[in-house]
């Protein structure tokens, strides 16, 4: 499976935390920021750093923003600024935009340029490191940090799960995860040892971050490092 691709504009302190983790879940990342000092200091960690104005349609063109699978607006309390920003990117075609927005009146109208109101990011409840693991994951329905080792997380089922039942799988033996609970047609099933999972449900577990790593690895089909 291919590696998503990640542009993050903005190097404030969440726009750090969020490329420092992205870096450390090795992904591939290009950062871009108007003040050269701060490139200078982040150059170090990333694939690509690059000093430029975001609000300039022709730089981002030249850079080819485009091409990048999610592009994350993380500039800091200047609201016309990410606004503009965000209409340039839309414009030029950006699959997935991520914006911090920093009060209601930002949000309405980010939404309004098109951006999913789930990929608005407030910061007083998201850290950059949360949101780096949700981008990296991609399979994640949903992620909810329970503290520094624990996480919850809803995950679609593979191929791996469908007809088979937890005493089957054993998964906690092997894995060290519990699953919870199925969410199936919207509504929660709290599995016996032999409720089988079905094409379309959604499993909900909690273990601690590495082995939930490990599982949803294992899950999608991908190998280890």
């Amino acid at each position: 499976m291919a590696k998503k691709s990640f542009a993050v504009i903005g190097v404030g302190r969440f726009g750090q935390a969020l490329i420092e983790e992205l870096v450390n879940l090795e992904a591939n990342v290009l950062v871009i920021d108007k003040n050269f000092e701060k490139i200078e200091k982040i150059a170090k960690l990333v694939t690509n750093a690059i000093c430029l104005d975001s609000t300039d349609i022709e730089a981002l063109k030249e850079i080819s923003i485009s091409s990048y699978d999610i592009v994350i607006v993380a500039t800091g309390m200047n609201v016309d600024n990410s606004i503009l920003t965000t209409l340039i990117l839309k414009d030029l075609g950006v699959k997935e935009i991520f914006v911090k927005v920093q009060s209601e009146y930002h949000a309405r109208v980010v939404e309004k340029l098109g951006v999913d109101p789930e990929h608005l990011i407030w910061p007083e409840q998201a850290t950059g490191k949360r949101l780096a693991k949700i981008l990296i994951s991609g399979s994640f329905l949903e992620y909810l940090q329970l503290d520094s080792e624990y996480s919850f997380i809803s995950t679609s089922v593979s191929k791996k799960l469908i007809g088979k039942n937890l005493l089957e799988l054993d998964i906690r033996k092997k894995f060290g995860v519990n699953i919870v609970a199925i969410r199936r047609n919207d509504r929660i099933i709290i599995p016996s040892s032999q409720t089988p999972f079905e094409p379309k449900d959604e499993v909900l577990l909690v273990g601690r971050n590495d082995l939930i790593q490990k599982f949803t690895i294992w899950l999608n089909g991908r190998k280890q490092d």
